[in-house]
């Protein structure tokens, strides 16, 4: 996914940590209009919550009905200083990048690009799906040491998944520790991070073991929680901090949340459009040769139309 030219928040973005905050805080995810057949609801960004550990970006898309989303079609867009991770609950999508890769995502699999350097790609409905599109897009900046990495493209079929008392888990990214096992998912990382899917068909409470050194937000994709002395419900993140090693969470019926956590960034990292970098110059430079067809974020060479052109930057960035 990519931010659009329109999108109001293509705005530079400094993220400062927040992980020394420990009171829970409820915020309702934005909605924005990508394109006539897509609407997503974002949690990250927004103005009182630039990040979680190293999270940048949440964005909550779908139900979109089959019969819609074969219209469904990002063009080709850059990246740099970040990993997208596409998480699907529902539906098939077709990722297609600059060094060549054409990767069809059901749900329960995921597709994890590095962008480094720079990569370029595009994501595209697939053809013949009966099953509506639902899912959530998700950046991690990666560390300044590892901002100009080597791009590259994972696909992981083999998830982790396990209960955690009533509830049952699957394990996107990082590493979960119970009581009795430990689990890991297969998924590269650069920094400490989690992200950990919960659902229930039925009532109930769990108990989640948690790192105090990370800081955590819970995402109710759909149903509803209660935790802290706090109600959440769909579009709605609850912000938890850090310093916390137990959560006691309590689930209504047909409930599905995101777990998000991981250690805070030691300095702020810088937004703009669909770039993250500790450097605004690196932001300023990869604006500008994108424009230009440099050959830096290479072409995609399976998409068949034109590609994106990044928005002009303000004074802010240049800074």
């Amino acid at each position: 996914m990519t931010r659009t030219k329109n999108d109001s928040e293509a705005q530079p973005i400094s993220c400062e940590s927040e992980h020394l905050r420990r009171e829970a805080a409820v915020l309702p995810a934005l909605p924005r209009q990508l394109t006539p057949q897509l609407r997503v609801f974002r949690s990250l960004p927004q103005p009182n919550l630039k990040m979680i550990g190293p999270w940048c970006f949440l964005d909550h898309f779908g139900p979109v009905a089959p019969a819609d989303y074969q219209q469904f079609d990002v063009a080709p867009h850059p990246h740099i200083g970040l990993q997208t991770i596409t998480w699907l609950f529902s539906g098939q999508l077709l990722h297609q990048d600059s060094q060549g890769y054409q990767q069809p995502l059901r749900a329960n699999e995921l597709n994890l690009m590095t962008a480094g350097r720079g990569i370029s790609h595009a994501e595209v409905a697939a053809q013949h799906v009966s099953d509506p599109l639902h899912g959530l897009q998700l950046w991690a900046a990666l560390p300044e040491t590892d901002e100009e990495t080597t791009a590259r493209f994972d696909h992981y079929k083999a998830i982790p998944h396990f209960a955690i008392g009533d509830v049952q888990a699957t394990l996107i990214v990082g590493d979960y520790h119970d009581r009795e096992r430990s689990y890991h998912s297969p998924a590269l990382q650069f920094h400490p991070l989690l992200a950990l899917q919960l659902q229930t068909p039925r009532v109930a409470v769990s108990e989640l073991r948690l790192n105090s050194e990370f800081e955590y937000g819970l995402y109710v994709v759909s149903g509803r929680i209660d935790c802290l002395g706090k109600k959440v419900t769909s579009h709605e993140l609850l912000f938890l901090g850090g310093d916390r090693e137990r959560l006691t969470l309590e689930l209504a019926a047909d409930s599905l949340v995101l777990l998000l956590g991981g250690e805070a960034f030691a300095n702020p990292v810088h937004m703009w459009w669909n770039f993250v970098s500790s450097q605004p110059q690196r932001i300023e430079q990869a604006q500008q040769q994108w424009n230009t067809e440099h050959e830096r974020f290479g072409r995609v060479t399976h998409y068949a139309g034109e590609r994106l052109i990044a928005p002009e930057l303000n004074a802010q960035i240049k800074k």
